[in-house]
């Protein structure tokens, strides 16, 4: 693994509520990564490449939830990669990415 330094430069997260009835789980995501973007005064043309976490398909209860989240995420077009690990895919999705930033890869996954 490369010793290059790696940072987060923006963090988002949704408006906090019991439940959320005005936005659809892909507009949640956008929601979350437009005030990432914002907070890293970055836009949606600047990103190489995207890692997303999602739960396994069987609690998602949908199948590769990453295809129809590609869009909402800006990386239609770009490489995007599926972390799921079923109960640590907060953690176990920022180490995938940051390890790849730091390795410098962003293409092929």
């Amino acid at each position: 693994m490369s010793k290059e330094p790696v940072a987060v430069v923006g963090i988002g997260q949704t408006q906090h509520a019991a439940a959320r009835r005005d936005v659809s789980i892909a507009g949640l995501v956008r929601e979350a990564a437009r005030r990432a973007l914002d907070d890293a005064a970055l836009d949606w043309r600047d990103v190489e490449a995207v890692v997303i976490g999602k739960a396994s398909d069987f609690f998602e209860g949908v199948m590769t939830p990453e295809l129809y989240l590609a869009d909402a995420l800006g990386a239609t077009g770009k490489p995007l990669l599926r972390v799921h690990t079923a109960g640590s895919v907060g953690g176990s999705t920022a180490l995938v990415a940051a390890n790849l930033v730091a390795a410098r890869v962003t293409a092929p996954f």
